[in-house]
């Protein structure tokens, strides 16, 4: 699994306080954004499958929005 923090216009700097070879958890904190808005993207290998919920939605470029920390998928293997 990789994740890519991505900082947005406002961002001055991402912060990544794991370090190669760390064990981290679910919950732990990998770093950190200064200064404004962010967001990041996970990127699973080949055999990860994920489940993803749609909330009743057909996805389209005129699907509803989605609100801020709800789940849009899940890892089931």
């Amino acid at each position: 699994m990789c994740v890519m923090p991505i900082g947005m216009a406002e961002v001055s700097s991402c912060e990544i306080t794991v370090k190669p070879g760390d064990k981290v958890k679910k919950g732990d904190e990998l770093g950190m954004f200064h200064f404004g808005g962010s967001t990041h993207c996970l990127i699973f290998g080949p055999d990860v499958k994920l489940k993803f919920d749609t909330y009743d939605e057909i996805p389209s470029l005129d699907a509803g929005n989605i609100r801020v920390n709800t789940k849009i998928a899940e890892v089931i293997t």
